[in-house]
């Protein structure tokens, strides 16, 4: 019977292999007869670098013949069909004697040096790749278990880190538009050692030609692998080397080398180029840990999930924070995990996925729990890149948030000392707003959710940082004044920004906009709020209103040139209404809708109840937030519209005017849907 998965064929070729193996005679007496046709070939001088090589090989050098004549027919047979592509179903054997040839070739390996045999390991794996870890793993046994080769063997690795310092292309491949490795190498010594420069040095298409043999040294000897790729003179190099196959499949051996890894940090508290790999290895198991598993919809499994990700987030921690530069790699850590874009599952428009473990929030409060706030923490935000500063920031007030907890300071204090200052903006904020689990949204979201009072808070910023917010929307890049360029004429009201200016609103603003990064970061406090069960209905409920409130100021004071930002997050904040202020969660029609107070959301939009872009986009996030459509003209007509006209009107005008901004697909189908039940209503 065939095996159902590649799954079911793994198995049944371990299976197969520990059936042989049980008699030993057979297994040794197979494995010997390769080892001596390997012995033949080296002595010869032929080198095999793939199985189509064999077809050259003499006639006396032929494996299946000496097979043959030792009594194993049906391993002959079985070479036979793997070296010449034949069809059909697999021998049982081809499992056996890839495994024997496998054994013989990784101990002449080892005895012999990859001096000699440097191709063995290819070929072997151009037999099947399945066969390489095999090889792998009895030339590292044989490292092992004699101590003579193994130090022949690094003395060999001595001799490749010694080239790759002095002569790069003599151990790498490189693409011709990226120069020269010697050139690549030459860059990084002279750029300042930094834990960015390490983490995000990987930008090449470069090949290590000697990262096999370094793993099977790992295999061998891991405290000895750990300490020579950090020799190694560029981050690419280490990293192809704890990039095999093995090692990427097991967070269990990346932890043992974090804990076995060089300091990155010396004794003065600098970053050091033989701390590499501690860096690299940090940045493997966090790819690890945020592997994107497939999660359920059904809570019970969601649970645990969680519960699963979360025993491997401790496991990390406690050996991250068990290392003398554990501190300093946690703070640098989570800065990167802040940068990070989750990885949502893909939708299934039949039936839309409900339920997702936001693994990096998860993280980021594991890590936000372990550390200690900064002494210097203006210094190390306004230290780092203008784009880096909104990643640091955040950090920084995610540590707060837990250290407010056990009573060491004040959230909103720091929070507001973060904004005061005027210091960082937010690259992508509109993005920021829709984003499933962005880290800059949900964890500042988070902190300020811990603020007692936070609504009275956030109005209070807010009016604080007036001036901020001025000079932010007034700080135009000095070309397009030049060009005659007036953010003023384009309020709310106005025309929409030239294509010609849209360019370079954000180019040479010299400070940060405190407006935008607060309706971010309100959004994000509110849904905490919402997402948490022991959360009050009073605390979401003024928040939803202490937010609404700054973003119906922000509408009319702030520029044209943000006003997709606030048409955006306006929308977005009344897609959380019917989860603040009712019990409708999915279909407003259910039982719940019962608590639905059409008065309350009627106060809500008279404001923005107007025939315009920003309005249908409050009207279609209602309705896929769970609202019905007579939910929504009732709610409509109590601010005394008509929802029907202001969609045929407002179609009819984007259409004469054509507006390319309002026809995306989804949206207009939305509202085409929206106004199509209206019809049906009214007929």
């Amino acid at each position: 019977m065939m095996p159902r998965s590649f799954e079911d064929y793994l198995d049944d070729r371990r299976m197969r292999i520990a059936s042989w193996l049980e008699d030993r005679n057979a297994a040794e007496a197979a494995t010997a007869v390769c080892e001596s046709w390997i012995e033949d070939l080296l002595h010869r001088g032929l080198t095999l670098h793939s199985r189509h090589d064999l077809a050259a090989l003499p006639t006396d050098m032929l494996l299946a013949d000496r097979l043959s004549a030792a009594k194993f027919d049906g391993l002959a047979l079985a070479w036979k069909w793997q070296i010449e592509d034949a069809e059909g179903k697999e021998p049982a054997e081809a499992a056996l004697i890839g495994h024997a040839l496998a054994a013989a070739s990784g101990r002449a390996y080892a005895v012999h040096g990859p001096g000699k045999l440097d191709w063995v390991g290819h070929f072997v794996a151009s037999i099947n790749s399945l066969l390489w870890e095999e090889f792998a793993n009895f030339a590292a046994k044989k490292f092992r278990d004699n101590p003579d080769l193994l130090e022949k063997f690094i003395d060999f690795l001595s001799g490749i880190i010694a080239m790759a310092h002095d002569a790069p292309d003599t151990v790498t491949e490189i693409p011709p538009r990226c120069g020269s490795m010697a050139s690549v190498v030459e860059q990084f010594a002279r750029t300042r050692m930094s834990f960015q420069v390490v983490w995000e040095e990987d930008q090449w298409a470069i090949l290590f030609r000697s990262s096999d043999a370094f793993e099977i040294l790992r295999r061998a000897d891991a405290g000895r692998f750990v300490v020579m790729i950090d020799q190694l003179p560029h981050p690419t190099l280490v990293k192809q080397c704890l990039s095999s196959k093995a090692l990427l499949a097991s967070p269990e051996d990346v932890l043992s080398l974090l804990r076995l890894a060089n300091s990155a940090i010396d004794a003065e508290g600098c970053w050091h180029r033989c701390g590499m790999a501690a860096i690299l290895l940090l940045q493997l198991a966090s790819e690890q840990l945020l592997l994107l598993w497939a999660d359920e919809d059904d809570a019970e499994d969601l649970n645990k999930d969680i519960a699963h990700f979360s025993d491997g987030v401790r496991e990390v921690l406690d050996v991250l924070f068990a290392r003398p530069d554990g501190v300093e790699l946690a703070w640098c850590w989570l800065e990167n995990l802040l940068r990070q874009i989750p990885r949502v599952p893909a939708v299934n428009r039949s039936a839309p996925r409900k339920l997702m473990v936001n693994r990096i929030g998860i993280l980021v409060h594991a890590l936000g729990s372990r550390l200690e706030p900064r002494r210097a923490q203006d210094a190390w935000i306004t230290e780092a890149e203008p784009l880096a500063r909104q990643f640091r920031a955040v950090a920084v007030l995610s540590v707060t948030a837990f250290t407010s907890m056990a009573g060491g300071l004040d959230v909103g204090v720091v929070a507001k000392s973060l904004l005061k200052p005027n210091g960082f903006d937010l690259t992508r904020a509109s993005e920021l707003i829709h984003l499933p689990g962005a880290p800059l949204r949900t964890i500042p979201g988070d902190a300020l959710a811990r603020i007692p009072d936070a609504a009275s808070w956030f109005i209070s910023t807010w009016s604080a940082l007036r001036f901020e917010r001025e000079r932010a929307w007034r700080s135009i890049n000095p070309a397009l004044k030049q060009r005659g360029f007036n953010p003023c004429v384009y309020v709310t009201s106005g025309p929409s920004v030239p294509d010609e200016f849209k360019g370079h609103l954000n180019k040479g603003r010299g400070v940060g906009n405190p407006a935008e990064i607060m309706g971010v970061w309100g959004l994000g406090a509110i849904e905490s709020l919402v997402i948490d069960t022991q959360a009050q209905y009073e605390d979401r409920s003024r928040m939803w209103f202490a937010v609404e409130r700054t973003f119906r100021e922000a509408r009319l004071v702030e520029p044209r040139l943000g006003r997709d930002f606030w048409s955006k997050a306006i929308a977005r904040l009344f897609w959380w209404w019917p989860q603040v202020f009712t019990e409708v969660n999915d279909q407003a029609d259910s039982e719940g809708a019962a608590s639905f107070d059409p008065a309350g959301l009627s106060r809500a939009l008279v404001p923005y109840a107007e025939i315009s872009g920003d309005f249908m986009a409050v009207i279609v996030s209602l309705q896929q937030a769970g609202l019905s459509t007579s939910m929504l003209d009732d709610a409509v007509n109590r601010t005394r519209h008509d929802l029907l006209h202001m969609i045929r009107r407002f179609v009819a005008v984007t259409r004469r005017l054509n507006d390319c901004r309002v026809w995306n697909p989804d949206w207009v189908a939305a509202l085409q849907r929206i106004e199509g039940e209206l019809t049906s209503m009214r007929t």
